[in-house]
């Protein structure tokens, strides 16, 4: 007699070994048995199951009141009085307020130990920004040390200023101005500010490839010689034919 199936009412083809494994493994099988415990499970547990899902939310929102209601009483309980500044006081509150905060050195602090910190972070020490530049107005290759910032202007005075028209013979050129250092002044090198004020250190020589600069021989850029010749070869052929 064929094997019935209690969780899947059903009669088995054959009663097998093999038909009864495979039945057992089917999907149809597990999902009608899995189906079966948990009603069983439901009908057992019925007072933890059985809940309804309104009462649940009720009693949640009863719990919620209950804490808003006390969170309320408590502050009410700690109420502070507030009052509103008045204009002369935030007038003032405004006025003694910082609305720039100082700015934040993170840079600053992540190389402060680092070897070269003070020529980059201390401005003192800044080729860029440094006392020179601020005196002489002069571009960062013209650097000069900062106690040399007055002889280098009286050096640029007395290089760009010019006479005065002579309106006679017996008449004396009358000095210009101090002439200042602006965009269009010619900077000039001036190799002495490296040594000392009693005895100046001697000018560079010039390199050797401007000593031979005069003699050398003059660039050419077009020769017009082998066109001509080639256009007066040509013409003399054609005149002969």
């Amino acid at each position: 007699m064929a094997r019935y199936c209690d969780y899947c009412h059903s009669y088995l083809t054959h009663d097998t070994p093999s038909v009864r494994k495979s039945h057992l493994v089917g999907k149809n099988h597990v999902r009608l048995r899995m189906d079966y415990f948990c009603n069983k499970a439901r009908q057992t547990h019925k007072a933890i199951f059985g809940k309804k899902k309104q009462d649940l939310q009720a009693r949640r929102r009863a719990r919620r009141n209950s804490k808003l209601r006390a969170a309320v009483q408590d502050a009410v309980a700690h109420s502070v009085a507030l009052h509103c500044d008045t204009n002369r006081q935030k007038r003032h509150a405004h006025r003694t307020s910082h609305p720039v905060p100082e700015p934040i050195g993170v840079l600053e602090q992540l190389y402060r130990r680092a070897p070269g910190y003070a020529k980059v972070f201390r401005s003192d020490c800044r080729l860029d920004t440094g006392q020179s530049v601020r005196f002489d107005r002069l571009p960062q290759r013209a650097n000069r040390r900062p106690n040399d910032h007055n002889r280098g202007f009286a050096r640029a005075r007395d290089r760009t200023s010019s006479p005065a028209v002579s309106s006679g013979p017996g008449s004396a050129a009358a000095p210009s101005g101090p002439a200042t250092a602006s965009r269009h002044t010619v900077y000039a090198p001036d190799y002495s500010d490296a040594g000392s004020t009693a005895q100046p250190a001697p000018l560079l020589p010039p390199p050797k490839s401007l000593a031979m600069w005069p003699t050398a021989p003059a660039l050419v850029y077009v020769n017009r010689a082998p066109a001509e010749a080639i256009v007066r070869e040509t013409t003399r052929r054609i005149e002969r034919t």
